[in-house]
């Protein structure tokens, strides 16, 4: 797969996630695709599915009343890709990790994409 359209295909996932089109992000995915998302705090989630990653996208755009993520930095190998994210968020509601509604969070982290195709088949965030 080619660099550009590695590159093209995760600002789509972070333009789509940052605007909350949830059918925009599933558009970029397979059907089987393993999302991963480990914390420092501890705390670490991993599901399988296209319907799954829907499900908890909603549910994970509900806990913001906003958020954002910019692209710092890209590293594209063969159908993969290493991105710096910096995440900015204000709570909704009370998070599991501690912060209280109405909290701002920024976060700088690290998302690994690896691609079937043109679609992403696995994405894992680190924060």
């Amino acid at each position: 797969m080619e660099m550009i359209l590695i590159e093209d295909m995760i600002s789509k996932y972070i333009k789509s996630y940052n605007s909350r089109d949830i059918e925009g992000m599933l558009d970029c995915v397979t059907e089987d695709v393993v999302f991963e998302n480990i914390s420092n705090s501890g705390q670490t989630m991993m599901f399988e599915g296209r319907d799954k990653m829907g499900e908890v996208a909603e549910l994970s755009g509900n806990a913001f009343s906003y958020r954002r993520q910019k692209l710092v930095s890209l590293v594209i190998g063969p159908g993969k890709a290493a991105a710096e994210i910096e995440f900015e968020g204000k709570a909704a509601v009370d998070l599991p990790n501690g912060v209280k509604a109405g909290e701002t969070i920024k976060v700088r982290g690290a998302s690994f994409f690896e691609f079937r195709g043109q679609l992403m088949s696995r994405i894992a965030d680190y924060s």
